[in-house]
This record gives structure tokens, C-alpha cells and sequence, in this order.
């Protein structure tokens, strides 16, 4: 076929309208379906870089709201801990007045100590999402060990459990086997169990040698950013003062009470006990303030962030979002205007001079 100058002319200039509309469609439905302008560059000009920017800082504050509900989660799971902590304390702590008033002995508190024990362990051994609230830094692991936990070498590498360190202590101090010398530790005269309790073997089981004999966890604490420059702890440690009276206080009355010692002997375990649960509850609801203070310290921050970010969101949409109803407009313009085009473009091609001859 031999294109005249008009036909050619009247033929590219239809493609060209084809094209022009096509693209006028495609843009029409993005923004119709998306909300949002199709080409932000074109659209916001200058602006672009300026929406960018809120984009991104949109984005680092919601990352950071995320963070910090994980704070928060890790807080409450805490606090939980640490009420079932200071309530088993205070519970046990009245069992024993009770029974020192009524002139009980500590044979009858000794399984229940055991218990205690083995509820304390679990209280510190609190973890969410495989984070161990308590271990310092060390998050990754248990930080306590089971009270009766027997190492097999006692070695620096796997020191002594809990209750054999005491074993060992006593046997260090006395000179006396638990296990074997029954009759003679039921014999040890007052001023004997007194000499044990005040030793440095004994005492440092909860204080030196807290960990690694206790826990493997880190005075240091686990260090979180809840706001640009702002820092606060982001976790617990097991090597609280207060989890250590608490443990001495429980730990005294679960291996001693075990034996029909004197009277005298009785009555200075049940005072020792009980004055390092009066020391350990009360550190312990001292832990919990503190954690409640930084829990409630988050929470501020998040209100602050969440109203900033709520400002922010404001201004990304007028700057990014379009009118919806002009889109729905534009986008029925455009399917009428690309139908009425391929419409022509069908009509002109139909066209043959031969018909007119």
C-alpha cells in the first residue's frame, strides 16, 4: 500500500493518541486502586525528596514502637515473676512464724522449701520468645540452676550445684558428712550450727559464688534504645541481693530441716531464715518498683512516638494520596476516551479509495 502525506500523517497521529491514552489508563487504574499518585516524582516535583524523608522517618518510628512493645512484653512478663516470687516468699516466711509460735519443728517446713526452691528457679528462668528475662545479658541460655543439681567434676567449667555446694561447705566447716554422719550432725551443739552460718563457706554460696554455683547470668543488663539518645535496661538479672535472701532463707531450712537437730539449733535456722525472707521480699518488691517504673517509662515514650508518628502520617498522605474521587473520574474519562480512539483508529483503517471508485 502507498501512503499518501495526509494518510501517513492522519496514521502516526492516531498511534500517537493510542499511546497518549493508554498511558493516561494505566495511570488512571494505579491510582484508583492505590490511593495513591502513580508517579510521585512527576507529581510532587521538588516535594519528592520531602516525602521521602517523612516516608523514612515514618518507617524508623514504627520499628521503634515495635521495640518497644517488646520491652514492655518482656516487663510484664517480669512483673509476673517477680509477684509469684515476693507472694511465695511472704507465704512461706508466715508458714515458718506459725510454726515457730507453735513450737513446730523444721522437718515439718523442709519439703516445702524444696519447693520453694524449685519455684524461685522457675520464676527467674521466665523467658518470652526464647529471651530469659533475668539473665542480664545473657539471654540466650536458663540463668539458674536447679537447686539439687549435682555437678559431676566440679570444675571451674561445671561448679557445684546449689544444694551440693552447701554439702560441701558444711562438711568443710563441721567436718561432717551429709548422708553419713546422721547421728553426729543431729549431735552438733548450738554454738556449732551458729560457727557454720556465720562462715565465709557458707555465706559466700550466696554472695561471691552466687554465680556460677546459682546462675549464669550477668549483673549487667541488657541495655535497650526506646527513643533517639534515650536508653534503659531491657532486661533482668538473677544476681539481684533479692533472689539470693530469698534463697538462703529457703535453702537453710530445705537441707538442715531435714535433721532432728536441737532445739537451740531449730530456733536459730527458723530466726536466720526468716530474717533473710524478710530481706528478700523486700528487695524483691524494691526490683518490682523499679521495673515498673521503667515499664511505665516506655509507655510514655511510646505515647509521644505514636502521636508523632500519627502527625507524620497526616502529612505523608496529603503529600502522596490522591483525591479519590477525581480518580475514579480520570479513570472513567480514560477508558471512554482509549475506547472512542481504538474506535477511529478501526474506522480510518477500514478506509479504501477502491470503495469510492
Amino acid at each position: 500500500m502507498v501512503y499518501s502525506v495526509s494518510t501517513l500523517s492522519s496514521s502516526l497521529r492516531l498511534t500517537d493518541y493510542l499511546i497518549e491514552h493508554r498511558a493516561r489508563l494505566d495511570k488512571a487504574v494505579i491510582e484508583n486502586a492505590s490511593k495513591k499518585h502513580a508517579d510521585f516524582g512527576l507529581t510532587l516535583g521538588a516535594q519528592t525528596g520531602m516525602a521521602t524523608s517523612f516516608r523514612s522517618e515514618y518507617s524508623q518510628m514504627v520499628s521503634q514502637l515495635n521495640t518497644n512493645k517488646q520491652v514492655i512484653t518482656r516487663f510484664e512478663v517480669m512483673d509476673t515473676a517477680l509477684d509469684n516470687v515476693e507472694k511465695s516468699g511472704t507465704d512461706f516466711r508466715s508458714n515458718l512464724v506459725a510454726l515457730q509460735k507453735d513450737a513446730g519443728t523444721l522437718k515439718t517446713a523442709s519439703d516445702l522449701a524444696y519447693t520453694e526452691l524449685g519455684k524461685l528457679t522457675n520464676a527467674l528462668n521466665s523467658n518470652v520468645g526464647g529471651v530469659y528475662v533475668f539473665g542480664g545479658i545473657n539471654t540466650g541460655t536458663p540463668p539458674v540452676r536447679d537447686f539439687d543439681y549435682v555437678s559431676p567434676t566440679s570444675s571451674p567449667a561445671d561448679p557445684a550445684g546449689p544444694e551440693q555446694a552447701i554439702e560441701q561447705a558444711f562438711d568443710t566447716v563441721t567436718g561432717l558428712t551429709i548422708g553419713t554422719d546422721t547421728a553426729l550432725i543431729e549431735a552438733l551443739p548450738d554454738a556449732s550450727w551458729e560457727a557454720f552460718l556465720d562462715s565465709p563457706e557458707f555465706n559466700s554460696i550466696f554472695d561471691a559464688s552466687w554465680s556460677p554455683t546459682w546462675t549464669s547470668a550477668t549483673t549487667e543488663k541488657m541495655l535497650t534504645t526506646i527513643s533517639p539518645g534515650v536508653t534503659t535496661d531491657g532486661s533482668g538479672t538473677a544476681n539481684s541481693k533479692a533472689f539470693s535472701e530469698l534463697a538462703k532463707g529457703y535453702a537453710m531450712v530445705a537441707v538442715f530441716g531435714k535433721f532432728d537437730i536441737g532445739e537451740g539449733a531449730q530456733e536459730l535456722i527458723f530466726d536466720r531464715a526468716i530474717n533473710h525472707l524478710n530481706v528478700g521480699v523486700g528487695k524483691t518488691i524494691d526490683v518490682s518498683a523499679t521495673n515498673g517504673a521503667i515499664k511505665a517509662n516506655v509507655t510514655r515514650t511510646n505515647t509521644d512516638i505514636e502521636a508523632k508518628r500519627d502527625v507524620l502520617n497526616v502529612q505523608i498522605i496529603d503529600l502522596e494520596n490522591v483525591d479519590e474521587n477525581r480518580a475514579a473520574v480520570e479513570l472513567s474519562q480514560a477508558q471512554t476516551q482509549l475506547e472512542a480512539t481504538y474506535s477511529i483508529t478501526a474506522k480510518i483503517k477500514d478506509l479504501n479509495i477502491m470503495k469510492y471508485l
